[in-house]
C-alpha cells in the first residue's frame, strides 16, 4: 500500500464529527475567499478594506454553512461526491449571495452589486473544487491505471445508470459506451464517447476495452443472443445487467451484472403461459409431486405453490433434498395458505406411495422421480429400471386405486429410440401409462416429453463454466453432439400447461426450439469469458477444446417424436405425438418378466426385455466401468457432469 493510501484511510478513519468539522471550517475560508476574490475582480485593487467588508463576509459565511447544514450537504461522504451535492452547494452561495444583496442595498457598502453575481459563481466553483481534490485524495483508485477499463453496449437508461454506478468503483473503470444507434454515435454520455460496435476491435487494441457489460436489459432473448454471437470473436469478457422482469421485481439492480448464461446463448423467447389452462385444473386440489426435491420437481412445486392450491405434498427420496425444498416452500405456504406435507419415501415402495395418495386425499399426481443420468443409469442398470420401471408401475397402480383425478408423467427425449437403459426404462414408463389410461378412462392420464434442462447438477454449462475458471481443457463427448436445452422454469411451465389439456394416456412434446451443437456451445463460452479457444489455428490461444468420446448410452442427437406428424393444441409450444403403445396384458406380461430377471440379478435379461418392446432400442451387452470420483484429463471425461433430461 503506498503513502497516499495509508493517508487516506487515516482521514477516512476520523470521526464523522472531526470531519464534519474540518469541511465546515473549509467551507467558511472558501466562502471568505470568493466573497473578496468577487471584490478584487469586479471593484479591483485599489478599494481599500473596509469593516463593512468583513461584516458582510463574515454574514455570508454563516449563511452559506446553515444552508448547507439545513440541506444536509454535511451529511454527505465527500469521497463520493455527485451531482446531487453540488447542487447543494449552490443552493446554500445562492442564499448567501440574495442576503448579500439586501445587507449591502441596506449599508449602501457595495458600490458594484456585479461582485455579488461574481460571487455567486465563484463560491459554488470553489467549494465543489474542493470536494474534488479531496475526492482524488481519499480515493487513490481512482487514479490507478490497474483499474480493469470497461466499455458499456447500450447508451439508454440501464447503461447510463450502470455508467454512474460504477464510477465509484474500485475495480472497473468506464472508458465509453458502444451503441447501434446513429443518433447516438459520436455524442457524449456523462462525459463518455459514444463508439460504433464496429470499433470495440480498435478500442480493445488501443487498451481501453478488456471487459464489455451489455447493459440492454429491454431486448429480447432473440436479439441478446445476436448481440452474443456478434462479440464473442473480440475474445473479451462479456457480462450482462439484468433483464426488465428481475429490475422490476427488485431482486437486482442496474449494477448487479452477471456472466453471461446459457439462456443468453441460445436466445429463445419464451412463450407465456395460456391463461387458466394449469390454474383451473389445479385450483382448491391437493397436488402430489414424487422427486419433488430434484430439478425439475422443485419448479414444479414452486409454480404450483401460486396456484391456489389446497394442499401440496412433497414426495422425496432424498432427506436433504426434502428438507431444501420444503424449507423454501413454508413461507409461500403461509403466505397462499395451503397445507404443506413432506414424505419421506421412494416409488418402489408401493405401500409408501399409496399411503401418500390416500392419507392427503390427492387429486392431481406429477411424478416426476426417475434416475436420469445417463451413464450411472449404463453401470446400475437394475437399480434403475426397478427405480423407474416399477417407481412408474407403482405410482400408476396407487393413483387408481386412490381415485386420482390427474396423473401426468415427466418423461424424456432419451426415450426416442434410445441407445441408453436410461432412455429405454423410461419409453417403458410412457408404455405404462399409456395402458393404465386405456383400461381407465374416468382418470385423466398422460406424458410430457421435453430435452435437456438448464442449471441442473448435471448439465454441461457448470462443468464448462468450472474448466474455464481451471485453465482448461474444457472437454466435450464429441464434435457432432447436439442437444435440445430449456429453461428449468420453462419447462415446468409447459409441464403444467400439457398436463392440464391430458386425458387418456397422450404424449404431449414440447417445442424445444433449435438443438445446440455442444462444442460450438464450449468455444462460444470460452470465447465471451475473455479468452481464446487454444487449436491448430490459433495454437497460443488460452483454453483448448479437447473431444474425449462418447460415453456409455450417450447419443450424438436427440428426438422429440417416434412417429411423425405431431398435433398442434391449445398451446402453441405444446404438440401432441401419435405413437403406437402395448396392452394392459402384454404390460404385465413384461412386468412380471423384468421382475424375475431383477430378481435373479440378469442384466442381459433385462436389456433383452427392453429391446422387445422398446422401438429401436439397442442395448449395450456389456455393462460399462464407471468411477464417480475420475479425475478430468484428456482420456477420462467426468462421467457424472452433463446436461441430463
Amino acid at each position: 500500500m503506498s503513502k497516499r493510501e495509508i493517508w487516506a484511510n487515516r482521514l477516512i478513519s476520523l470521526s464523522p464529527r472531526l470531519k464534519m468539522s474540518a469541511v465546515i471550517g473549509m467551507d467558511a475560508l472558501i466562502c471568505i475567499a470568493a466573497f473578496y476574490g468577487a471584490l478584487l475582480i469586479t471593484v479591483g485593487p485599489i478599494r481599500s478594506l473596509m469593516l463593512e467588508d468583513f461584516f458582510l463576509s463574515f454574514a455570508a459565511a454563516v449563511s452559506v454553512i446553515t444552508v448547507l447544514f439545513i440541506v444536509g450537504a454535511y451529511k454527505a461522504v465527500i469521497r463520493f461526491f455527485d451531482i446531487i451535492l453540488t447542487f447543494k452547494l449552490f443552493q446554500g452561495y445562492a442564499v448567501a449571495s440574495c442576503l448579500l444583496f439586501v445587507l449591502a442595498t441596506w449599508f449602501d457598502v457595495l458600490g458594484q452589486t456585479s461582485a455579488i453575481a461574481v460571487f455567486l459563481i465563484l463560491g459554488p466553483l470553489l467549494s465543489t473544487q474542493l470536494r474534488i481534490i479531496a475526492q482524488r485524495l481519499l480515493r487513490p483508485g481512482l487514479n490507478n491505471s490497474s483499474l480493469v477499463p470497461i466499455v458499456i453496449y447500450g447508451a439508454g437508461h440501464a447503461g447510463m445508470q450502470l455508467a454512474a454506478a460504477l464510477s465509484t468503483s474500485a475495480r472497473y473503470r468506464v472508458k465509453a459506451f458502444v451503441d447501434d444507434r446513429l443518433s447516438l454515435q459520436g455524442r457524449e454520455i456523462l462525459g463518455l464517447k459514444v463508439f460504433s460496435p464496429s470499433r470495440l476491435a480498435l478500442l480493445k487494441q488501443e487498451g481501453r476495452c478488456e471487459q464489455i457489460f451489455l447493459a440492454m436489459p429491454s431486448i429480447t432473448k432473440s436479439r441478446r443472443r445476436q448481440l452474443l454471437e456478434s462479440l464473442q470473436e473480440l475474445a473479451l469478457r462479456v457480462q450482462v445487467v439484468p433483464g426488465l422482469d428481475e429490475l422490476a421485481s427488485g431482486h437486482r439492480r442496474p449494477d448487479d451484472v452477471r456472466d453471461v448464461q446459457i439462456e443468453d446463448l441460445l436466445g429463445r423467447d419464451q412463450v407465456a403461459a395460456v391463461p387458466g389452462l394449469a390454474g383451473g385444473q389445479l385450483a382448491n386440489k391437493c397436488v402430489l409431486v414424487t422427486g419433488a426435491g430434484g430439478s425439475i420437481g422443485s419448479e414444479i412445486c414452486r409454480q404450483v405453490a401460486v396456484l391456489g392450491i389446497s394442499k401440496l405434498v412433497l414426495f422425496e427420496v432424498s432427506e436433504y433434498a426434502l428438507y431444501k425444498i420444503h424449507q423454501e416452500l413454508e413461507t409461500v405456504a403461509q403466505f397462499r395458505d395451503f397445507e404443506l406435507v413432506a414424505v419421506l419415501g421412494s416409488v418402489v415402495d408401493k405401500t409408501a406411495i399409496e399411503r401418500a395418495i390416500s392419507k392427503n386425499k390427492v387429486n392431481v399426481f406429477y411424478h416426476a422421480a426417475a434416475y436420469k443420468h445417463v451413464p450411472l443409469v449404463e453401470a446400475n442398470v437394475l437399480s434403475a429400471v426397478q427405480n423407474n420401471v416399477f417407481g412408474t408401475l407403482n405410482a400408476c397402480r396407487a393413483a387408481i386405486k386412490c381415485g386420482v383425478q390427474n396423473f401426468i408423467l415427466v418423461s424424456t427425449d432419451k426415450a426416442v429410440r434410445p441407445t441408453s437403459i436410461m432412455g429405454a426404462s423410461k419409453r417403458v414408463c410412457e408404455l405404462i401409462v399409456q395402458a393404465f389410461a386405456s383400461e381407465n378412462p374416468a382418470m385423466c392420464m398422460s406424458m410430457v416429453r421435453f430435452g435437456n434442462v438448464l442449471a441442473s447438477s448435471g448439465s454441461v454449462v457448470p462443468l464448462f463454466r468450472e474448466q474455464i475458471l481451471r485453465g482448461g481443457p474444457v472437454t466435450v463427448t464429441h464434435v457432432e453432439v447436439t442437444r435440445y436445452f430449456m429453461t428449468i422454469p420453462e419447462a415446468a411451465q409447459l409441464v403444467l400447461q400439457a398436463g392440464a389439456m391430458g386425458h387418456h394416456g397422450e404424449v404431449f412434446v414440447l417445442d424445444m426450439g433449435k438443438p445446440v451443437k455442444i462444442f460450438d456451445l464450449a468455444e462460444r463460452m470460452i470465447h465471451l469469458s475473455g479468452l481464446e479457444v487454444r487449436d491448430d489455428n490459433n495454437p497460443r490461444g488460452d483454453i483448448e477444446v479437447k473431444v474425449v468420446g462418447l460415453r456409455p448410452g450417450e447419443k450424438l442427437y436427440e428426438e422429440l417424436l417416434i412417429g411423425n406428424n405431431p398435433s398442434e393444441t391449445k398451446h402453441p409450444r405444446i404438440f401432441l405425438a401419435r405413437e403406437s403403445c402395448i396392452g394392459k396384458p402384454a404390460l404385465l406380461d413384461l412386468m412380471a418378466r423384468l421382475e424375475k430377471a431383477i430378481y435373479e440379478d440378469s442384466v442381459d435379461t433385462v436389456r433383452q426385455l427392453l429391446a422387445e418392446v422398446v422401438e429401436g432400442f439397442s442395448p449395450q451387452q456389456k455393462a460399462p466401468a464407471f468411477i464417480a470420483s475420475a479425475p478430468v484429463t484428456a482420456s477420462n471425461a467426468p462421467p457424472v457432469r452433463r446436461a441430463k433430461s
